[in-house]
């Protein structure tokens, strides 16, 4: 479970106790100028470049620098990696970034039991169930259902109920379905894990019991929707 609530993708707000004016500079950015961070790094960590290339952020034209910081016009690696420039943000502020645009899941994540308050702790952050350049959809070798069980099922934490573990194979399958769906099947997708959603941002326990039977029907409706193609 500690995987989904990163879910979800999944973030605080970017007013954060910890370098919170880092991530405001980070944002502060909305220049729509040529993004030379690309173009560079295209010759060193192609694999990177095409995974954000391929994302939702990409297609928004969120350049490199709204969450990486720096000089994205540069030419000059020095120059580029000047100012607010971050190579790799901490937890605290990929929530910052996340959340400073996905407000209500931010707002739902910090409500939650993986939003951990006290220092020293591993604290989970967005990327680590939406994915950092493939921001969106997890990695096809990723499973919810192992990454959560890493915690859940050890010693210190209980097992996660059977509905729960069914909620996040459904998660796994809805992955590995890819993108060359239907128009329908895409939006019905999308239905599904904004319930996950609604249910893992808060790890709302409770309220899940009488949530989940109907993500598992949509699920089974969305099977059947897949295997029509």
């Amino acid at each position: 479970m500690f995987a989904i609530a990163g879910m979800i993708a999944l973030f605080a707000f970017f007013y954060l106790r910890e370098g919170s004016a880092k991530a405001e500079l980070i944002f502060d950015s909305s220049s729509t100028q040529q993004d030379n961070c690309a173009a560079c790094h295209k010759k060193e960590t192609a694999e990177t470049v095409a995974l954000y290339l391929s994302s939702v952020h990409a297609a928004k034209g969120f350049a490199c620098n709204r969450c990486h910081g720096g000089d994205q016009t540069a030419t000059d690696k020095a120059q580029a990696h000047t100012g607010n420039f971050i190579g790799q943000p901490s937890p605290n502020e990929v929530m910052g970034m996340c959340g400073s645009c996905h407000r209500a899941q931010a707002a739902s994540f910090k409500t939650g039991k993986h939003f951990l308050e006290r220092r020293g702790q591993t604290r989970l952050d967005c990327s680590q169930c939406h994915g950092a350049h493939a921001v969106g959809s997890a990695s096809r070798n990723f499973s919810f259902v192992y990454y959560c069980a890493g915690c859940h099922g050890q010693e210190y934490l209980p097992e996660l109920p059977e509905n729960f573990r069914k909620m996040l194979a459904l998660a796994d399958s809805l992955n590995d379905a890819g993108r060359a769906l239907s128009e329908e099947a895409g939006e019905r997708r999308k239905e599904i894990n904004r319930r996950i959603g609604v249910i893992v941002h808060p790890t709302d326990f409770d309220g899940a019991r009488g949530k989940i039977p109907e993500i598992l029907k949509l699920g089974d409706e969305f099977k059947r929707m897949i295997e029509k193609k």
